[in-house]
């Protein structure tokens, strides 16, 4: 299958169905098709041809998603930037991919002038917003794509290049992530057949559509609905949205969804057309399950799991998310497999352990990556064995349900024993007053690291450490409890997909000495 397939489709069955709300702009599918046809000529005309390297440096947008179709219409692959990164990642990133071309909105030409300035082998730059742009020699996308006519598609797919997603700039050098036409496919096929979706979704985009949540504007085209574009989340312009344009369906993170649910004025908007919430990330903590059954009535939930070396691969349903499901602790877990997903959990020697052991999670299906770009020996540590192997660490119950308890680096080992960090969030985040929290590992000399919580409370509310510290005795076992609590105003750092940066949280107490994990 090719990327572009299901574009032609949603032109073919829905021609003049609403594809596009972005601000005051509306397109039918049949004029977004004939604009994803005349910016690919344009690219063409630029000397994209197949396998040429095109960046995106933009924030969710009307063109991005054009774009999302015009690069692999005539051949190219895309490199979507993650422009929260700093300009020396970006760079790096920019240079290790071979772009040649990048397409960029002007708040970014800072950014993009730079960039040119460090890699010469970025020859064309395309402002996407303005007719005339701060950078000198940048063509306007606008103009050269309305003058273009427009051209056939290429065609490719299947084991073709598709995206180069670039990953871990946060912890070290950034990896690009090499994703095919099949691969993509076979993600949409998953949400299609798990969520029953067709033509009448209206999707809102509020997740950065640099990463693999551009899943939902693909999922959107697929089944010809409606893309409702907001330039970057903000609670209040989501909840306006959703109730002005009658939104069915989101892609979300439980933090942006905490923030509309809990918003002091979400009472004034008509929230009940919203019928499914797909999230990932991090577990949806119960508080937010029942505050929402209070706010959206119809609304549904449903969890992916996965990475972007392997999107998707386990997926939690609505019947998973009511109130004796919680209750049950099925909440808790990422899910089940999807059925062309094999998933194991494994000890160091990759051999499979017993229902209920902790290992790490291996993937094996056609989600998984191609491989790392420009690099075959991280390519074969990762795949060894055919299997992705995740860095999580989890374990599965005996009817197939996942459970994750740590990604494998953030597992804290106290005193010889391990402690999870994600089970003491999840203790710390039932108190009322606490909105936030990290766990980290610390130094300790008589423990070798010792368990500290980061927290952030509720406005106004006057809950103390020691507080945190007896609500957690009564739930945790005494060795997984806080033994430091360190309460914050600020919300933490998080990515752009919504998990907490916790490496830039160990860093000032890690500094100059080495952690064993």
């Amino acid at each position: 299958m090719e990327l572009t397939q299901s574009l032609h489709r949603a032109v073919q069955i829905n021609p003049e169905g609403l594809a596009i709300v972005y601000g005051e702009r509306r397109r039918s599918w049949r004029q977004f098709g004939d604009a994803v046809a005349r910016a690919a000529a344009m690219l063409r005309a630029a000397g994209v041809v197949a396998e040429t390297k095109v960046a995106i440096v933009s924030a969710n947008s009307e063109r991005f998603v054009e774009c999302l179709y015009a690069v692999p219409w005539v051949g190219g692959v895309l490199v979507p930037i993650n422009f929260r990164l700093q300009i020396d990642e970006i760079a790096y990133i920019v240079e290790h991919a071979d772009v040649e071309v990048v397409l960029f909105e002007e708040a970014f030409a800072p950014v993009v002038d730079e960039l040119r300035r460090r890699s010469p082998r970025l020859r064309t730059c395309f402002v996407m917003d303005v007719a005339q742009s701060a950078l000198d020699g940048a063509v306007d996308y606008g103009a050269a794509a309305a003058n273009a006519p427009p051209c056939g598609d290429e065609q490719r797919g299947g084991d073709d290049l598709a995206a180069i997603f670039y990953t871990g700039g946060t912890t070290g050098v950034p990896k690009g992530v090499m994703i095919t036409h099949d691969n993509l496919f076979q993600f949409l096929l998953t949400f299609l057949v798990s969520e029953r979706i067709d033509s009448t979704l209206v999707h809102l985009h509020v997740v950065p559509m640099f990463h693999l949540s551009c899943i939902g504007v693909l999922m959107t085209t697929a089944v010809a609905g409606t893309h409702v574009i907001l330039p970057k989340f903000e609670p209040e312009e989501a909840l306006r949205a959703i109730h002005e344009h009658r939104v069915t369906h989101c892609l979300s993170v439980p933090l942006m969804f905490e923030r509309m649910a809990f918003h002091p004025d979400v009472g004034r908007y008509d929230l009940s057309s919203l019928r499914m919430l797909g999230y990932g990330a991090s577990p949806m903590p119960p508080r937010i399950l029942e505050e929402a059954r209070l706010r959206f009535p119809a609304l549904q939930f449903a969890q992916g799991y996965g990475m972007t070396e392997a999107p998707g691969p386990v997926y939690l349903g609505p019947e998973y998310h009511t109130r004796e499901a919680v209750e049950a602790g099925r909440a808790r877990a990422a899910g089940r497999s999807v059925p062309t997903c094999h998933i194991r959990v494994v000890d160091a020697d990759d051999r499979e352990v017993a229902r209920g052991t902790v290992g790490e999670i291996v993937i094996r299906g056609p989600v998984v990556m191609k491989g790392y770009w420009k690099n075959p020996q991280l390519t074969a540590q990762a795949l060894r064995g055919g299997w992705m192997h995740t860095g999580d660490a989890g374990y599965m119950d005996e009817d197939g349900f996942v459970y994750v308890t740590d990604r494998i680096k953030d597992m804290i080992i106290s005193g010889g024993e391990n402690v999870y960090s994600t089970e003491v969030e999840a203790v710390v985040a039932r108190h009322p007053d606490v909105v936030q929290c990290a766990v980290i590992g610390v130094p300790s000399d008589r423990w070798g690291e010792a368990v500290h919580a980061i927290v952030v409370t509720r406005p106004g509310a006057s809950v103390t450490k020691e507080q945190l510290t007896d609500f957690c005795r009564e739930r945790l076992a005494g060795y997984k409890c806080p033994r430091s609590i360190e309460i914050r105003d600020e919300p933490l750092p998080v990515t752009a997909a919504g998990k907490l940066l916790k490496a830039k949280l160990r860093e000032p107490f890690w500094a100059g000495r080495a952690r064993k994990i």
